[in-house]
């Protein structure tokens, strides 16, 4: 029988490896992926913005998924690079939660928007005449927005039902710790 862990909860990572003498080499090429894919991202995203062309139901959603893949990027890779510069194999709980929140939300979010996306183009196909009429630009806000606001109530019951049990260790055997 395991006792549950008591405050301060400190987890130490197992299971990822960084030889020695390896750390700021990784650093710098996790450094390079952030930054080639937050300059990216944005370009899409200004792109999208600027050009009043791209103005349209598919472009606007598409954007929506910009934003998500840098809110899933950002939840993870600075972490890691942490980790990769510094050596250090702990994490605290509450930042721990935060991470795994974000890192659920950015999955949820990215599937909710690409099922508005599916919607759209359902609609596109089967009702190209009224296609103006039914996907309206409200219509559309209100879809992206419920596509959000269902990702972040749906991982927000998953991790209050979460909160309160009891941690039976603090070692995390993989890179992440599979959920109960």
């Amino acid at each position: 029988m395991v006792t549950p862990l008591t405050e301060p909860i400190i987890f130490e990572l197992e299971g990822f490896y960084v030889p020695p003498g390896y750390g700021a080499f990784f650093f710098f090429l996790a450094l390079l992926n952030y930054m080639v894919m937050l300059l990216a991202n944005c370009v899409v995203l200004c792109v999208i913005v600027i050009d009043k062309n791209l103005h349209r139901p598919m472009f606007i959603m598409v954007g929506h998924l910009v934003v998500c893949d840098m809110f899933g990027a950002t939840a993870v890779l600075p972490r890691l690079m942490v980790h990769f510069l510094t050596g250090q194999r702990k994490i605290a709980y509450i930042p721990a939660i935060a991470q795994a929140f974000s890192v659920h939300t950015y999955g949820v979010a990215a599937q909710t928007i690409l099922g508005v996306m599916a919607y759209d183009r359902y609609i596109a196909v089967c009702e190209p005449l009224r296609y103006h009429s039914i996907m309206s630009s409200a219509r559309l806000h209100s879809c992206c927005a419920l596509a959000w606001l269902v990702a972040l109530l749906l991982i927000a019951v998953l991790f209050s039902g979460h909160m309160n049990t009891p941690l039976c260790g603090n070692f995390i055997k993989h890179i992440f710790c599979t959920n109960r």
